[in-house]
């Protein structure tokens, strides 16, 4: 496997050669400060983009184009990370070692077409996408609701930290759409396209000096260059004493989270010591909590933590009966002051390294997982995955303990169901 980055003036070009797919995967990254006025008009655009473009204006020409491609796959995600937006198109096709000669710079600039060359006329985008675009949107936000794990999760972070980065919406908000027309979709646009910290990756079976001129024709640069700032939430003051927060729900099974505050970690405790403490606290079915609260004292439907560094962030979530919160609460405290105590084996740290390095193998045989290393390499810093390999087995369980004490519970939230089986 070979990793080229060049720079190419107002944005980057990563380049990983691979012979071990045969298929192409690019990746157009737009990255931008994260604003909470911005997110709902991200989405949109997101969406627009996707739908329809000038050389195909309707749904059913993007698809036949598609099929004639041999079912070339175009999808995007506006992906919050940390300080940033990033709106990301990802384009997956079959290398024309399969298919015909020319059909890789075919793909590339079908992709680039969606991107550059959207369905525009008068200065404003179609009104007919538009509004289908619009009603979809409206509907997502308005689903948030409907998926328990996914709202009480937003309402927890609302709670732990109202005026952060962290409270905003991922979805956005429909005050916001209201005020998007296709005309000013269109502004908004063109601003990101100027503003924008452009990365473009691609991997697999390629030709680097091919693949750089076909980039080349085909992407329109930002007029300037912008730097790569650090991603990082400022670390979260933790409050005094936890707080506790309740809100009915018309669900049957309870949503119960555990909001911890995190102390600043140094780059490889927030990348490997983390990790192992994470999965012995609430990683499977071996876990501290799994076999604590689930299978010793049947409190829970499942049990889980999980780890968000780029807002020092660690969250633990239950689905419980809401009459049992205080015991399943109580319980959580106690094992997160066990892993302070260091009451946990050693075969489990090695327990976590293995599932670890068997997650570094799957990488390897996904281009998507893949590209993500290279993504994480590039915007945050992360280890390459040989060096991820190396050093997760430099986790000691000293080194466990001192990232135990700098956990701290902050805040209790509960999605209390009301309906009853």
């Amino acid at each position: 496997m070979n990793y080229q980055k060049l720079n190419q003036g107002t944005y980057n070009l990563h380049m990983i050669q691979t012979n071990r797919f045969k298929t192409v995967e690019v990746i157009v990254n737009y990255k931008n400060e994260l604003k909470k006025e911005e997110i709902t008009i991200r989405n949109f655009l997101l969406d627009m983009l996707l739908s329809t473009c000038k050389k195909y204006p309707t749904t059913r020409e993007l698809a036949i184009a598609s099929e004639d491609l041999y079912n070339i796959s175009v999808d995007g995600t506006n992906v919050r990370s940390g300080k940033y937006s990033i709106l990301s198109f990802r384009c997956h096709f079959l290398n024309e070692k399969y298919t015909e000669e020319g059909f890789n710079e075919k793909s590339i600039a079908f992709l680039m077409d969606m991107l550059y060359h959207p369905n525009i006329k008068n200065d404003c985008f179609d009104s007919v996408s538009f509004a289908i675009v619009k009603k979809s949107l409206e509907d997502n936000i308005r689903s948030i609701k409907d998926n328990p794990r996914k709202y009480g999760l937003l309402r927890l972070y609302e709670t732990m930290a109202p005026n952060s980065k962290i409270s905003y919406h991922s979805s956005g908000y429909l005050e916001d759409l209201n005020q998007i027309t296709e005309e000013n979709l269109y502004t908004y646009y063109q601003k990101m396209l100027k503003e924008s910290t452009v990365d473009i990756f691609v991997i697999g079976d390629i030709e680097f000096e091919q693949v750089k001129q076909w980039v080349e024709q085909y992407v329109i640069p930002p007029e300037t260059r912008i730097p790569n700032g650090e991603h990082i939430l400022s670390y979260m003051d933790v409050r005094s004493e936890k707080q506790l927060v309740k809100e009915k729900a018309d669900i049957t099974q309870s949503q119960l989270f555990v909001g911890c505050k995190v102390d600043e970690l140094t780059p490889f405790e927030r990348q490997y010591v983390m990790n192992v403490y994470s999965f012995i606290l609430g990683g499977g079915g071996d876990s501290k909590l799994f076999q604590t609260v689930r299978e010793e004292n049947s409190l829970c439907y499942s049990i889980s933590s999980s780890y968000n560094y780029l807002h020092h962030t660690l969250v633990i979530s239950a689905g419980i009966d809401a009459e049992t919160m205080e015991q399943t609460v109580a319980l959580i405290d106690e094992q997160i002051e066990s892993m302070k105590k260091g009451e946990f084996s050693e075969d489990s740290i090695q327990k976590a390294k293995a599932t670890f390095l068997s997650s570094c193998k799957e990488v390897e045989d996904s281009p998507n997982m893949l590209s993500n290393i290279y993504l994480t390499h590039e915007y945050l810093g992360n280890d390459l995955l040989e060096e991820k390999q190396i050093n997760i087995q430099k986790v000691t369980k000293e080194m466990i303990l001192e990232l135990a004490c700098k956990i701290h519970v902050d805040t209790i939230f509960l999605l209390e169901g009301v309906k009853h089986e």
